[in-house]
């Protein structure tokens, strides 16, 4: 009987482990609804933001003035295609970003044609993000 009690107890261990990392590495999906909210993650978190756009048009969403000591974008933008059968369709646009550390900061994404300068973004999306 006593066997059965420390095999359990050890199940529910590594069950409890298994669980407490997996929340580490949430991911919150935002969309152009969230835009202006406050949101809060956890530290090693992911905030996967999907946003309209249109890539062949040169228009890509990018971080402008991302505080890389609280957020790390990982990987490049993501596309899909609305109608992947039509050449030139728009789509979603996904940036992903990993929360470091705990703190506030806040995470703006432009959308724009990189190579203009001096060009206004033809939108602007914020999230005032809250590390925990």
């Amino acid at each position: 009987m006593k066997a059965k009690f420390q095999t359990l107890l050890c199940v529910l261990l590594v069950a409890l482990f298994i669980l407490a990392a997996g929340c580490s590495s949430h991911t919150m999906q935002l969309t152009s609804a969230d835009q202006g909210k406050q949101v809060a993650v956890n530290a090693g978190g992911k905030l996967e933001i999907s946003l309209e756009g249109n890539p062949t048009t040169g228009y890509i969403w990018e971080a402008a003035n991302l505080d890389t000591s609280f957020l790390q974008q990982v990987g490049a933008v993501n596309f899909k295609s609305s109608n992947p059968n039509l050449v030139g369709s728009g789509g979603q646009q996904t940036l992903t970003f990993v929360a470091l550390k705990p703190g506030t900061t806040v995470l703006t994404l432009v959308y724009h044609r990189p190579w203009e300068q001096g060009v206004a973004p033809l939108q602007t999306y914020q999230v005032f993000v809250t590390i925990k």
